[in-house]
């Protein structure tokens, strides 16, 4: 988790992303919501021993869909799964170094990723490609990894921003802290 620091130069930036990154946890929250909804009555139905065919797709696509709506946040506050036993024995300009190489890291892939991710939804649109049901179109699916990533790029460059001018720093737990000797 991070801090902010003070409102600094890009303010109404870091508002509109936060914005953005709220919207994604919303929408995230959302489709958790309808994938357990639409999870058991999944399990209603085959009970009744009804099967439909595109029923898996649907799961499949709220699963990927609720994934990828959900790490915008992480990105943008650098709150990934990490291992910090070395981190927090540096001090702390390299720290700071190690955060802008990972925000760099985290906007290059990401970006990489969306452009993969993109070519290939506009592929599957050419192409009209179908899930395995046979019954939705792929790109919906698809669209998930160009957002998501493109998404989680527009986060990492505000976090980006927020190390370079210390407008929001890493706060330590209390873990971190008695590890850290402080």
């Amino acid at each position: 988790m991070t801090l902010r620091a003070g409102p600094g130069l890009f303010r109404a930036l870091d508002r509109s992303i936060h914005r953005v990154a709220l919207w994604a946890d919303q929408l995230s929250a959302l489709i958790c919501a309808v994938l357990i909804v639409v999870t058991t009555m999944a399990m209603i139905v085959y009970q009744l021993g009804i099967s439909i065919a595109w029923l898996d797709d649907v799961l499949r696509m709220l699963l990927i869909w609720l994934v990828y709506m959900g790490t915008v946040s992480l990105c943008l506050d650098n709150d990934h799964i990490s291992m910090d036993a070395v981190y927090l024995r540096l001090p702390k300009p390299a720290r700071k170094a190690m955060d802008i190489v990972i925000a760099l890291l985290g906007v290059g892939l990401c970006l990489f990723t969306a452009k993969i991710g993109f070519d290939s939804m506009r592929q599957e649109m050419a192409y009209e490609s179908l899930l395995l049901s046979g019954y939705i179109p792929a790109w919906p699916q698809t669209l998930a990894i160009p957002l998501g990533f493109g998404l989680m790029a527009v986060a990492y460059v505000s976090y980006l921003f927020s190390v370079i001018t210390g407008r929001r720093q890493r706060a330590i737990g209390e873990a971190e802290r008695l590890a850290a000797g402080g």
